[in-house]
């Protein structure tokens, strides 16, 4: 009763067009939710992703539910997760993902899920870490450990939002180290946006190097081609 009076007076709105959602719709309404672009990479095991990051990392797989697109609805959500505290997104977006991948693909044979660390300073600012929701929902769905602190970002590094390709390699180079003896067969290395590679790649080879013979990477999104 107080659910419904409270989706009378405070309607939920869908963060792509604004509209009112109706009252079991999360987020988006079925036509936003519709516009999401999707990359399609769950049964291409050579997907660009993939391909990209095998340039730096020897990924076993590498998967992206959808593109990172300007304009659209998965930009308005992600933004509010990182900047508007809206932790329940990355539970969302982690829902999706999942459901679109088929329960043999590799990302789901993983043995535990690391996500990539905020330095602790801008972690205790956001008051989360939006990477840690997305992959704590992986970890609960496969029954695997969640190893939140196995990596630490020892280096508080500036945003890559507005850097150059060169720039973000250089800014992230031996940021993390990792801060367990536990070693796995194949760890599952989950983040927010994929543009680069370079994050998961420096993440990747430390915990190559001390804790893992394998590594995937799961992102909520691949920015595909948009810096020089």
């Amino acid at each position: 009763m107080l659910q419904d009076l409270l989706a009378v007076w405070f309607p939920q709105c869908c963060w792509g067009c604004g509209l009112s959602l109706p009252k079991k719709q999360q987020w988006l309404c079925v036509y936003c939710q519709s516009q999401l672009p999707k990359t399609y990479f769950e049964g291409d095991k050579n997907n660009p992703l993939k391909l990209m990051m095998r340039q730096h990392l020897p990924v076993e797989s590498a998967y992206a539910p959808f593109y990172f697109s300007q304009n659209n609805p998965i930009q308005k959500l992600l933004h509010a997760l990182k900047y508007q505290s809206k932790p329940k997104v990355g539970d969302w977006v982690a829902k999706q993902c999942y459901a679109l991948l088929p329960q043999q693909h590799l990302l789901k044979q993983c043995d535990a899920v690391v996500p990539v660390p905020l330095h602790p300073r801008r972690e205790k600012q956001r008051g989360y870490n939006q990477s840690a929701r997305f992959g704590h929902y992986w970890a609960k769905q496969l029954g695997v450990p969640f190893l939140s602190n196995m990596l630490l970002r020892k280096n508080e590094t500036k945003t890559l939002v507005r850097m150059s390709r060169k720039e973000r390699w250089k800014e992230v180079k031996n940021a993390f180290d990792v801060e367990t003896d536990t070693h796995y067969k194949h760890l599952l290395l989950v983040d927010d946006v994929i543009t680069t590679g370079a994050t998961l790649t420096a993440c990747g080879n430390a915990l190559l190097k001390q804790a893992t013979q394998k590594i995937s990477v799961l992102g909520m999104a691949y920015a595909q081609n948009i810096l020089p």
